[in-house]
């Protein structure tokens, strides 16, 4: 993780990024509503994809959801 600026319209952070991701966003549309982040020129929403997908990669998988027949 960096504190690399994501958004420059919005002068988003990466961390501010991860850290809505650690308070539960899933996807761009709750990192636009929670940072307004890739809300201007939407320049940017392909690295908050890639943010939210490494991100996702990295969290272990919920087996309460998976059912087995």
């Amino acid at each position: 993780m960096s504190n690399r600026l994501v958004c420059i319209c919005n002068m988003v952070s990466e961390q501010e990024i991860i850290n809505e991701l650690k308070k539960g966003a899933l996807d761009a549309t709750d990192i636009q509503y929670a940072t307004r982040a890739g809300t201007s020129c939407g320049k940017c929403l392909m690295t908050i994809d890639q943010i939210i997908e490494e991100y996702q990669a990295t969290q272990p998988q919920d087996q309460q959801g998976k059912l087995n027949f």
